[in-house]
């Protein structure tokens, strides 16, 4: 099996947590860094163990989508955490701000190196209206190496680095770009670092059981409120304007002079026309 060319020493140079990223896992093919987490999981690895991967020719993104790893251009990597006996703020939270936390620790780690990204809801960063880094958070009750009754949480990332515009599928060619599309030399390695020297506080906040304080984070990073939007649901399609984010991390949308809160869905700016 081919030597992952994830340089490690580049990566724990810049890491500064207690307990993210501490124990790393780094392939060169996988198939999921999500799927491997999980066997990490279930072989009882510790607390924020990270795994990164050169490619993956399976990864997820929401809803089943696909999100592949091109070799050595796009970050991959998933980090396995255990939550408490109860979900991480759920006196003030819930589930719903844990993909927000996440979101909100990777664009601080891309602004601590030079790049702006603006949060999209509820699990993507943009630059320009153009998919950077996608967000898939998932969770099992229980599970070796967590607490007993407690919850098993991975949130994984992937990050499109070094892609070239060559590189970028013709289908996503308007949607999506990468950092050195947009001019920044910055390394999966230090991509990787930043998002976990972020990510560490913010969960440790979660676990405390408040979730208002990474939320209100959330709010006032995101720049697309007043914004018309469209948000596909299983029920069907919510249309309007974007207010802000309700105590559980829920999407409040105003139209038609009230208001309704959407948990989950494939958020799409509308037309400059529908916003107010």
């Amino acid at each position: 099996m081919a030597d992952p060319l994830f340089d490690r020493g580049a990566f724990e140079a810049r890491l500064r947590t207690r307990m993210a990223g501490r124990h790393l896992i780094a392939r060169a093919v996988v198939e999921s860094t999500n799927d491997l987490a999980w066997e990490a999981a279930a072989q009882g690895l510790p607390d924020g163990t990270t795994v990164v991967a050169d490619a993956q020719t399976r990864g997820r993104g929401r809803a089943g989508r696909a999100w592949n790893t091109g070799q050595g251009r796009g970050l991959a990597l998933s980090v396995l955490l255990h939550a408490g006996c109860a979900p991480p703020a759920a006196a003030g939270g819930g589930r719903g701000a844990i993909p927000l936390a996440a979101g909100l620790a990777l664009a601080r780690a891309l602004e601590r190196l030079g790049v702006r990204a603006d949060l999209k809801w509820p699990n993507d960063l943009l630059i320009g209206d153009r998919k950077v880094a996608g967000i898939l958070c998932e969770s099992r009750r229980g599970g070796a190496g967590g607490p007993r009754g407690g919850e098993t949480i991975v949130i994984g990332v992937g990050v499109n680095v070094r892609e070239e515009r060559s590189v970028i599928p013709d289908a996503l060619a308007n949607t999506a770009t990468s950092l050195a599309i947009e001019g920044s030399p910055a390394s999966r390695e230090h991509v990787a670092a930043e998002f976990l020297n972020a990510l560490e506080p913010l969960w440790s906040e979660l676990e405390e059981g408040d979730a208002s304080a990474v939320l209100a984070a959330w709010r006032e990073r995101a720049s697309f409120w007043g914004r018309g939007v469209r948000v596909r649901t299983p029920e069907g399609v919510v249309s309007g304007v974007a207010r802000g984010l309700d105590a559980g991390g829920g999407l409040v949308i105003e139209r038609e002079g009230k208001t309704v809160t959407v948990l989950a869905g494939d958020l799409e700016f509308a037309a400059a026309a529908e916003s107010t």
